[in-house]
């Protein structure tokens, strides 16, 4: 046996694991010892083989394979081996090994694979190891990626009492670069891959679509604004679909608002004619519509969007944005009896788009227009207070926004002519990050399919596109060397043939996630997200 060798075995003596090679005395073996390899009556030591034995006694309790050029491992390698023990594949070029590699091992006590090229192991590779108590994955370059998501809980689990000499730390991905295995959790994992079907078709075209949950279910309301109605569709509990609920009817109708305020529900319907009205659920026997006109507004001109949010106080508003040229946009306010003008914004501004959102923990609202750039008002003492605009975004049809966890505060800005584009708060004000090139769109809109974040983006000449938020560790925008532009933490994932987008919502029943997508020019369609875990 060479010196080199041994002294690997060797450390596992001073350590109590093994007895020394110097130490074992070598017999005549009983059985013919592989080529290549040394043999003793309980130990084979394999130095510079080219494959892995089939042939062993079946007393042996040692195997040492170093400096062996074969590069995989596969199934039942070592199956009849029922009494070893100690099995050591250490310094050699092994970059694969399948799953049931080690299956029969059940006496095996302790197993290295230090110092080969393995990026990845097969999930549930130490399960059938009823009896390990140490193993050595030192000097393997493992990715930290889904394929080993497994081997991550089983360290936190089922193998927690076992020794383990951890891998190389983590080069790939890069955010868990100079990472141990053990300072991982299966939560730094998301090993989903997605797919978005399509299910139902509503006909007649639509402009808004919004979901809302009321006395425990699941609601949407479609706004179709050729026949004049907000159309209500609820979940059917034994059919597993959404079918027809009521409706409401007006004049060309652009937008329908679900306000849920205790046990009471209102919708508020904006009309290009005819003004706003108000009106609550108060089903009555003999009536065509469980829905009632509560209040009317005549005095809004050109209404674009409806939004409502609640104070830090908890009062209700909802605002109507007015895109006429002289029009006033007015946030309304309940009051316990009914909804009433609390403020009026500017005139002139011709505003297109309200989003309400929370910035350092107090409501804010992005008022978007055909004038000016958007402008950021913060929410006081029951009033809007211009606190800042959002610089070089001039022709913002509509904001968005959504808030991550971990990365913070994004808004979506949509643009009919130009480039839409990504933005993030800093703490005083929203710096771009990413165009997108998108001319001909109304609507870029974010929603949290799954766990997450995507960005779908309408277009009046081309089809819908998703985007989906990847993790980014430039926080600033980076220009590329080629012609496709800036590149940033949105990355295209999926085409949905939907022409002229308004609108976009989810809705989630029963663990199923589905995508209302309204368009103006086609049907209301309905997709359901579906998710299939693709952890190692």
């Amino acid at each position: 046996m060479r010196p080199s060798v041994c002294l690997s075995v060797g450390v596992l003596f001073f350590l109590g694991i093994i007895p020394s090679c110097r130490m074992r005395p070598k017999r005549p073996p009983r059985w013919k010892c592989p080529t290549s390899c040394n043999c003793t009556i309980d130990n084979v030591l394999c130095d510079g083989s080219n494959y892995i034995p089939t042939t062993y006694s079946l007393d042996i309790i040692s195997v040492l394979f170093t400096s062996c050029s074969f590069e995989e491992i596969s199934d039942d390698a070592f199956l009849k081996l029922k009494h070893l023990e100690y099995l050591f594949i250490e310094n050699n070029n092994i970059k694969k090994i399948s799953g049931n590699a080690l299956r029969g091992l059940r006496s095996l006590i302790h197993l290295s694979l230090a110092n080969n090229h393995l990026e990845s192991l097969p999930s549930g590779l130490f399960r059938t190891l009823t009896a390990i108590k140490h193993i050595d994955l030192r000097g393997n370059p493992l990715h930290c990626d889904c394929q080993i998501k497994w081997l991550v809980q089983w360290v936190h689990g089922a193998g927690k009492n076992v020794a383990l000499w951890p891998p190389l730390p983590c080069e790939e991905p890069p955010k868990f670069k100079g990472k141990g295995l053990h300072e991982l959790s299966d939560t730094d994992f998301y090993c989903m891959s997605s797919n978005i079907v399509q299910r139902w078709t509503f006909k007649l075209p639509s402009l808004s679509v919004k979901a809302f949950e009321y006395n425990s279910e699941q609601y949407v309301v479609i706004t179709h604004p050729f026949e004049g109605r907000c159309t209500f569709l609820e979940w059917d509990h034994v059919a597993y679909q959404f079918r027809y609920y009521d409706t409401i009817k007006g004049i060309s109708v652009v937008s329908c608002l679900p306000l849920v305020i205790g046990k009471q529900l209102f919708v508020v319907v904006a009309q290009l004619y005819g003004g706003t009205s108000v009106y609550r659920l108060d089903p009555s026997p003999g009536s065509p519509s469980a829905f009632h006109r509560f209040q009317h507004f005549p005095d809004i001109r050109k209404p674009n969007d409806l939004e409502s949010f609640t104070s830090a106080e908890g009062e209700h508003y909802f605002i109507i944005a007015d895109s006429a040229k002289s029009g006033a946009s007015t946030l309304y306010r309940w009051d316990g009896r009914g909804f009433y003008p609390q403020q009026q914004l500017p005139r002139w501004y011709r505003d297109t788009d309200a989003e309400p959102l929370i910035l350092s923990g107090s409501p804010h609202l992005i008022m978007s227009s055909g004038s000016q750039r958007p402008l950021v008002y913060r929410f006081e003492n029951k009033h809007l207070e211009r606190l800042t605009d959002i610089p070089e975004a001039w022709d913002v049809y509509a904001v968005k926004h959504f808030t991550d966890a971990e990365d913070g505060i994004f808004a979506c800005l949509v643009r009919y002519m130009g480039d839409s584009s990504l933005v993030r708060w800093d703490g005083s004000m929203f710096r771009q990050l990413q165009q997108l090139p998108s001319r001909g769109s109304h609507v870029f809109q974010p929603l949290l399919l799954g766990q997450r974040w995507h960005a779908l983006l309408g277009n009046d000449f081309g089809y819908t596109w998703i985007y989906q938020l990847e993790k980014w560790k430039h926080w600033e925008i980076e220009e590329t060397n080629d012609k496709e532009g800036p590149i940033g933490p949105l990355v295209p994932l999926q085409e949905l043939k939907i022409l002229e987008a308004r609108a976009f919502t989810t809705v989630q029943v029963r663990g199923r996630q589905f995508i209302f997508v309204a368009s103006f020019g086609g049907d209301t369609v309905v997709f359901e997200y579906v998710e299939k875990d693709q952890a190692g």
